[in-house]
């Protein structure tokens, strides 16, 4: 019996090969609100069923997990299909929870913690159909220019990008300090180089739409004031209550 909970619990929390069934399913998923579902869920009910069962976790399940997380940031450089992307950087930010749960944090601080990869990724999944919407593809590199014709979704794309990598001060990069927090000085370094690994793929896939010259003969609508404020309202409050947590000692919580 505990060997299929680890199978299920290596199902949501994702270790390679068993996280390809993540990727596919996203994939399937035409909808925005099927996918925005499916990123609040996935590693919660992974938490679940860890906390739920007491499940002994071997402790070499830890360098898996890390594994994991550096097999799908490296993956991120190659891809141009934005969500294609979010699901490969939600595979590699919830893979890091192996280190909470092998650090013995709280089961509120990972939840916290899976929410904080969560949320933003459900902005930029939305970002992303807007981009289909309009342009027939979220693909970077097949329409350059976005910054000269469609500069409002361009800009809420960027900003979406940015708190997906876990910059500063989104809910990201308080789960990415309170998974170093948890970390062992070895295992440290390789989240390091994970959060760059992240970094260098945001800088190619917006290289891939936001400069260059527009060659679509037609241009379509840009993103219309009400939708760019609603983004930009939902990535604000996304900033405050981050900030609000982290105040009360949430990013080091355990």
């Amino acid at each position: 019996m505990s060997i299929l909970v680890l199978i299920a619990v290596a199902l949501f929390l994702p270790l390679f090969p068993l996280s390809m069934v993540f990727s596919a399913v996203f994939a399937r998923a035409r909808w925005v609100w099927l996918r925005a579902l499916l990123l609040l869920a996935w590693p919660q009910i992974g938490l679940s069923l860890v906390f739920l069962t007491q499940v002994q976790l071997p402790s070499w399940l830890l360098p898996w997990g890390l594994a994991t997380a550096a097999l799908y940031a490296l993956r991120l450089l190659t891809l141009r299909d934005f969500n294609a992307w979010i699901a490969f950087i939600a595979l590699s930010a919830y893979a890091l929870l192996w280190i909470g749960l092998d650090g013995g944090a709280s089961e509120s601080m990972l939840r916290l913690q899976a929410l904080g990869f969560s949320l933003p990724l459900v902005v930029a999944s939305a970002v992303a159909g807007a981009l289909e919407r309009r342009l027939g593809a979220a693909y970077s590199g097949l329409h350059r220019g976005l910054v000269q014709r469609l500069p409002r979704l361009a800009g809420v794309l960027a900003l979406s990008v940015l708190a997906a990598i876990a910059t500063p001060l989104f809910p990201s990069f308080f789960a990415m300090l309170a998974t170093l927090y948890q970390a062992s000085a070895l295992t440290s370094i390789g989240v390091v180089t994970i959060w760059l690994l992240w970094s260098w793929a945001a800088a190619r896939l917006l290289e891939g739409f936001l400069p260059g010259v527009w060659t679509r003969a037609e241009t379509p609508a840009d993103l219309g004031m009400r939708a760019t404020w609603g983004f930009g309202v939902v990535l604000l409050v996304l900033v405050l209550v981050a900030t609000v947590l982290s105040s009360m000692g949430l990013e080091g919580g355990v």
